[in-house]
Formats: C-alpha cells, sequence, structure tokens
C-alpha cells in the first residue's frame, strides 16, 4: 500500500514538472510574440506601471517621440518632465480604472511642428486581477487630417465655380439632407439657406407630386443608385417650371456612400429645347468633372511638393525643383480661374475693348514671344510669314493678342513633338487675315462643327491625353465677333492637322485720319530687384492673410519702401495717424471689418490725419461692377488677385509719381 502511493506521488510530480515546463514554453513564446509586435506594430505602444514606470514600448513609440536608449523602468515623467497637467489627469483615471480614448487630437511638438494623432489608454490587469498599470495607444493621422483638409479646400473651390454653370446645383449629406445649394438655387426659387436646410426643399415642391419624389428618393438612399426625375419646382415668382433632377452618390476610397451630388436642369421649353437643355446638363456635367480634375492636379503638385520642403529634408537642386513646380502649377490653377471668369464676363457683355488704330504685326509677334518656351519645350517650329502693311485695323491690343495667344497655344497643345506650327498676316480685299495652321492631331468632321462651343472638347474622358477646360476657343470667337470679325476652322480629319483664320475688317479712311496706327508694344513690366524705385516711399499694407502680408511687404521692400503692417482694419487705423504713409495698401475682404469700411473711415478722417492718402484695393472680386464699387467706395486704383509683385509696384509708384506719365 505504501508503495503503491510512493509511486502515485512520483507520478504526480513528474506530471506537474511537464504542466510547469509546458507553461513556461507557452510564456516565452507568448512574450516572443509580443516583443515582435511591439518591434513591428504600426502604431506607437506603450505600458507603464502603477508608478508610471515604462514596462514595454514599441519601436514606433521610441521613434515618434524621439526616444533613444534603454527607457524600461524609468519614469515616463522623468522621461518627459513637461508633460501637461491633462495628460496626468488622464493616467490618474486609467489607473483608477477609466478607459481614456480620442479619435483625433493636436499634439504640439518641441519644435513647433504640429500633429494630429488617435489615442487610447486603458489599465492593465496583473494575474489576480489587480490594475498593474496603464497601456497607451497612438496613432498619427496627420497625413490623413491634411488629405481632408486639402479635399475640402477643393470642395470649396467646386462650389464657388458651380456658380457658374446655369444649373440649379446642391450637395447632399449621406443620410439625403440637403446641406448646401448654389446662387442659382436661392435666385430661381426666392427661398434662404436656412429655409432650405436639410429636407426644407420639399416646400417648393408641388404637393401632389412630393409623395411620389419622396418615395424615389429614399429608394435611392437605400440601394446607392443614382437618382433621376423629372417634377416640377415652385418659382419665386410663384409659377412651376418643370426640371430634371439627377443626383449621383460621391463614394469614399472604401466604396462608402458619402456625399450626393445634385443638379436640376430647366426643361419647360419644347421638345426641342428640352433637347438641347439634355444635352447643356450633359456637357455641364463633364465639365465640372474636368474643373475638379484639372483643379486638383496642379493642387496635388502643390500640397505635395509644399510637404516636403516643409520637411527640410531636400538638398539644393531638388529644393529649386520644387519651387519650379510649385510655381508652375500656381499658374496654371491661375490661368484656368481666368478663362473661367473670360468666359463670365462674356456670357453676361462686361468685357470693355479700348480700340485704337493698330498694325497687327506685332500684336502677332507678342504672342509668339510669349508661347517660344512652350513651343521650345516640344521642340516644335514656329514658323511665320507677316505681311507688315497688312493692316491697319482698329481694334484693342490687348485682347487681339489673346486671341493670337489662344489659337497658338491651342495647336501647340495638340501638335506633337517636332512638329510644325505656322502663323501668317495678310491683307485681302476688305479684311486681314490671321491664319494658324498646324500639324496636329486635327478635327473629326463630327466635333468641327463644336469646336467653338463653351465647354466642348473633342475627348472629355478621364483617359484623354491632353487638359484643359474647352474654354479657350470661345474665348477666341467672342474676342473677334466683339471687334467685327469672323474666326472659322479647318481640318482635313483626325491625324491631318488644323487651321484657324481670322478675319478682321481693315480700319476705315476716316479712322486712319483721325488717329495714327502704331504698333504694339512687347509686354514691358517694371522689375522687383534693386531698382529701388520706390526708395524713401512710406506703405501702410492691410491684409488678414498672414501669407500674402509677408509677401507684399517683401515685394515693396525689395524695391525701397519703408513697410508698416496691418492685420486687420481696426489696427490699420491705428497705425495710420501713426505713421503717416504715402499709399495705403488693403485687402477687401476681411473678417469683421472689410476694406470698404476701412476706406471710409479713411476718407471721413481730416487730411492732416490722412484722410486723403492714396488707396489701392486688392481684391479677388475681379467683375467690372467689384471695380466700380471700390472706386466709388473711396480707393484710388484696383488689383484683382492673385496679383503680379510688378502690379503692386507700378500701383504704388504711380500713385506717387514715381513713373512719368
Amino acid at each position: 500500500m505504501q508503495m503503491t502511493d510512493s509511486h502515485n506521488t512520483r507520478q504526480d510530480q513528474g506530471q506537474t514538472t511537464k504542466q510547469a515546463a509546458r507553461g513556461e514554453e507557452k510564456l516565452r513564446g507568448s512574450e516572443e510574440k509580443f516583443r515582435e509586435f511591439l518591434e513591428h506594430a504600426p502604431a506607437a505602444v506603450a505600458m507603464f506601471d502603477r508608478e508610471m514606470r515604462y514596462v514595454a514600448v514599441s519601436r514606433r513609440w521610441m521613434q515618434d517621440f524621439n526616444l533613444s536608449g534603454d527607457i524600461i523602468g524609468r519614469s515616463h515623467y522623468e522621461v518627459f518632465p513637461e508633460i501637461p497637467e491633462r495628460w496626468r489627469e488622464i493616467h490618474r483615471r486609467c489607473l483608477a480604472g477609466a478607459v481614456e480614448k480620442s479619435d483625433e487630437d493636436r499634439f504640439e511638438r518641441a519644435d513647433g511642428s504640429v500633429d494630429w494623432v488617435k489615442w487610447e489608454v486603458r489599465p492593465w490587469f496583473d494575474s489576480a486581477g489587480e490594475i498593474g498599470g496603464i497601456g497607451i495607444f497612438s496613432e498619427d493621422i496627420t497625413e490623413r487630417k491634411r488629405a481632408e483638409e486639402a479635399l475640402r479646400e477643393s470642395e470649396r473651390q467646386l462650389r464657388m465655380l458651380a456658380d457658374t454653370v446655369p444649373q440649379l446645383v446642391w450637395m447632399a449629406e449621406a443620410d439625403g439632407s440637403i446641406f448646401w445649394y448654389n446662387q442659382r438655387w436661392y435666385d430661381y426659387t426666392g427661398t434662404t439657406a436656412q429655409e432650405m436646410a436639410g429636407w426644407g426643399w420639399q416646400s417648393v415642391l408641388d404637393p401632389k407630386i412630393l409623395p411620389k419624389v419622396l418615395e424615389q428618393w429614399r429608394s435611392s438612399l437605400a440601394t446607392g443608385k443614382p437618382f433621376e426625375m423629372e417634377f416640377p419646382l415652385r418659382g419665386a415668382d410663384g409659377r412651376f417650371r418643370w426640371f430634371l433632377t439627377r443626383v449621383n452618390p460621391l463614394p469614399d476610397s472604401q466604396g462608402r456612400i458619402v456625399r450626393w451630388f445634385g443638379t436640376n436642369t430647366d426643361i419647360e421649353e419644347s421638345r426641342r429645347a428640352r433637347q438641347v437643355a439634355e444635352e447643356s446638363s450633359r456637357l455641364k456635367d463633364e465639365f465640372l468633372a474636368t474643373v475638379s480634375h484639372e483643379l486638383r492636379t496642379p493642387l496635388t503638385a502643390i500640397v505635395g511638393w509644399t510637404s516636403l520642403l516643409k520637411s527640410k529634408q531636400l538638398d539644393e537642386a531638388t529644393t529649386s525643383h520644387a519651387i519650379q513646380v510649385v510655381d508652375r502649377n500656381a499658374r496654371s490653377l491661375t490661368q484656368l480661374i481666368e478663362n473661367l471668369l473670360e468666359v463670365t464676363r462674356g456670357q453676361t457683355g462686361k468685357i470693355r475693348l479700348n480700340p485704337r488704330p493698330l498694325e497687327l504685326a506685332s500684336v502677332i509677334q507678342a504672342a509668339l514671344d510669349a508661347v517660344l518656351p512652350a513651343a521650345e519645350a516640344k521642340q516644335i517650329r514656329l514658323q511665320t510669314v507677316l505681311d507688315p502693311k497688312a493692316g491697319p485695323v482698329t481694334g484693342d491690343p490687348d485682347r487681339l493678342q489673346q486671341v493670337v495667344w489662344n489659337l497658338l497655344t491651342n495647336s501647340i497643345k495638340f501638335t506633337p513633338e517636332g512638329g510644325r506650327v505656322q502663323v501668317s498676316l495678310q491683307r485681302m480685299t476688305s479684311h486681314v487675315e490671321i491664319t494658324v495652321s498646324d500639324t496636329g492631331c486635327g478635327i473629326s468632321p463630327e466635333f468641327l462643327p463644336f469646336v467653338f462651343d463653351r465647354f466642348r472638347q473633342a475627348d472629355a474622358s478621364s483617359t484623354r491625353a491632353h487638359g484643359g477646360l474647352g474654354l479657350g476657343l470661345s474665348i477666341v470667337r467672342h474676342l473677334t465677333e466683339l471687334h467685327g470679325g469672323t474666326v472659322s476652322a479647318y481640318s482635313p480629319g483626325e491625324e491631318q492637322g488644323s487651321t484657324f483664320v481670322v478675319r478682321l475688317p481693315l480700319t476705315s479712311r476716316q479712322a486712319e485720319i483721325g488717329g495714327k496706327a502704331v504698333p504694339y508694344p512687347k509686354t514691358g513690366y517694371i522689375a522687383v530687384d534693386s531698382s529701388r524705385i520706390l526708395q524713401g516711399v512710406k506703405v501702410l499694407v492691410v491684409d488678414d492673410e498672414p501669407d500674402t502680408l509677408e509677401l507684399l511687404r517683401m515685394v515693396l521692400e525689395l524695391c525701397g519702401a519703408l513697410v508698416v503692417t496691418a492685420n486687420s482694419a481696426a489696427q490699420a487705423l491705428e497705425r495710420l495717424e501713426k505713421t503717416d504713409p504715402d499709399v495705403l495698401l488693403s485687402d477687401i475682404g476681411m473678417p469683421g471689418k472689410d476694406g470698404f469700411d476701412l476706406i471710409r473711415e479713411v476718407r471721413s478722417l481730416p487730411p492732416d490725419r490722412g484722410g486723403r492718402v492714396p488707396a489701392v484695393a486688392l481684391t479677388a472680386y475681379t467683375r467690372a461692377e467689384d471695380r466700380t464699387t471700390t472706386l466709388a467706395a473711396g480707393f484710388d486704383m484696383h488689383i484683382p488677385k492673385p496679383v503680379q509683385p510688378a502690379d503692386v509696384v507700378a500701383a504704388v509708384a504711380n500713385l506717387t509719381a514715381r513713373i512719368s506719365q
């Protein structure tokens, strides 16, 4: 009996030893897996005991917080002695059993840079079930925040551009509540943003049709399918007009619908007018998609290279290249916006001409000089046959140069490398002809009748080989017709080149007697260099945007001016009387008091307190009526944004009589 008990005891002891060995092996395996996790974890992870001493830490934590060496066993508050009290309180709450987290939090580093992080702090428990300390998990979401901000800016610009189309345009949240309409919606319905918020649009529908509209709209929301339906909307005059309403879902990168984009197109007119309206709607939708693409493309380069420049990790050559890329894409954005504004001015009849008798040869040469770098970059030969005695014609030299420049730019864009573009000027019986021909991709017979239409492009697909908004040739036709001329396009077909001919009437004998024809000078400007043309001139510059304010200050100081800056109208009024400036340079759009409020208060002051100081308005509002408004308010000059440094210097120089008249 005793032998049996002893045998059983030895068996039990052996089994216990094996179990302990297996337990130790599992523990070692778990520890190895935990260390491997900390080594490769994509987020920053750290574990602390109850005294906030480091127990374990991931490689990413060491990298994100710029730590080195062995910190295990050291106090977190010793490693970061200046940790904010806010975080100490979070640690105390979690050591007491709470769980704290934030989906996004602003984190300012020691070097002053700002990052955004997603974090979570929770207690961990020992084998006895007691709180042994806390774990902190932190994920850097800075790039995501920057991408969201860039997307919001793109969306803001898209909304602004949507106000230029004839459709009623709006955007809705994923649940169908509408949060934004373009101005044409409010103009047509006579409603306000407060009345239309959410589902307020139901008030402008016919009550008899509303249930059917709601049923189909809710079906689209549930299935994610596009919405398309015809129904009437009540206008500001109380009458209903029929509209074709289309709504498309806007998914995120995971395919989840986050927004809806809707348009209402007027189809009230006859069948033919309805077909025209539907075609116009299609073109405008393509145009908005093109605008979005054309804006995002240069914005991507600007945002990306700016981020790299801010990192200060680029060598001198790459930094120089980055600056050139940012500059080139910023100019591209400026040209896109200018083309849109030019079309708007043409539609509203706001284009003003300054006609006089002139010779076209010099106008054409100025346009050729402007496009020469683009032609050389593609190794395209520019050939000219210009008759110096072809004129004169009566016209605005700037606008006629724009006509020739647009035609040349179009030919260069659609001509392959090594091709040829030819420009000729000749006098006919009663008119002169400017001919621009190329060896480019040509125009198909089907598209040729529409080549001068606004927003028309032979290829508007996402795979098109050439960018642009399809506005250049429309601008050419409009400006030519304003001069009493015509423009025509010819092409044997695709891949066979194209020819554009502008015909302008000759100046009458009476016009020749009244004003001598003069050649068009090459574009000139005051250089921002060491010429010191503004030496000693005192300028007060007002702008709420710090980057613009700094740019204007630097430009003026490079030319010798003494510059005082203000970031608000109130601050400008304080500094006006103290500095007694020779010129006031002010932005229009500012929070609180804008530029109009500022100039009115300045003009109310007596002369000895600065009430008659010459003033220049800087504004992103570029319509003709905007210029009239700024001058009527009391400004002496109006400069549209984006401003060219030379324009600012020239304005100040003119107002201080630094340029001879």
